[in-house]
């Protein structure tokens, strides 16, 4: 009995090792490191691989190639496969391209309801898209009920991480009073930021309101 007890931490130990795989670490790592720069046709291969051995950031970035047409042809359907796998590994990336898919029918029956859970679980990991999406479905009332107090927060939390969309969402819900008292220097405030960013609703926002 004492040697079994001695033993079972020895074979946990080699069972933690195995999943963490340098050989599937390498190809996720090369695979990355090629889709950075572009080079999709070599990259796709190597991310294929660490893909299907389910790691979930080869899976986003595999689905990204196939929803973009990078170095494959686009192929909405199989981006959303991927998608999905990375999702339910995690991803808060996958989660929330996920439900820009169900938002819009790409790949995918719409599917608002689903488009707004998905965007939850990606915000709950403070993705900052994921935010600004969330912060629409709460302001047009898009698989939920619509709650302009809770846009203008998603809005907010999404600007304060540095998102341009969210940005100049808030600082739209500051303009027309949305969830938030109505304050024009506020809404310009966020609106410039978004503007810097090289947001071009942002800029005509600007102008329209003689801003610049």
């Amino acid at each position: 009995m004492k040697i079994a007890i001695l033993i079972l931490p020895v074979v946990l130990v080699m069972l933690s090792a195995c999943n963490s795989d340098p050989y599937k670490n390498a190809l996720l790592t090369r695979g990355s490191a090629l889709y950075a720069s572009k080079n999709y046709a070599q990259a796709i291969p190597l991310l294929r691989e660490s893909a299907e051995a389910g790691n979930p950031d080869a899976q986003l970035l595999l689905a990204k190639c196939y929803d973009f047409g990078n170095g494959v042809a686009a192929n909405m359907k199989e981006a959303v496969k991927w998608y999905t796998a990375a999702a339910q590994g995690g991803n808060a990336n996958a989660q929330d391209n996920l439900g820009t898919c169900y938002a819009t029918g790409s790949g995918v029956r719409k599917n608002l309801a689903q488009a707004f859970s998905l965007y939850n679980q990606a915000a709950a990991q403070n993705d900052a898209s994921a935010l600004n999406n969330l912060g629409l479905c709460y302001l047009n009332g898009e698989g939920t009920t619509a709650n302009p107090t809770m846009a203008a927060e998603c809005f907010r939390r999404a600007a304060k991480a540095g998102n341009a969309n969210g940005q100049y969402n808030l600082g739209r819900c500051y303009f027309h009073g949305l969830g938030v008292t109505q304050d024009h220097e506020q809404s310009k405030q966020w609106v410039k930021k978004a503007a810097l960013q090289g947001h071009k609703n942002a800029t005509a926002f600007m102008e329209d309101n003689g801003w610049i």
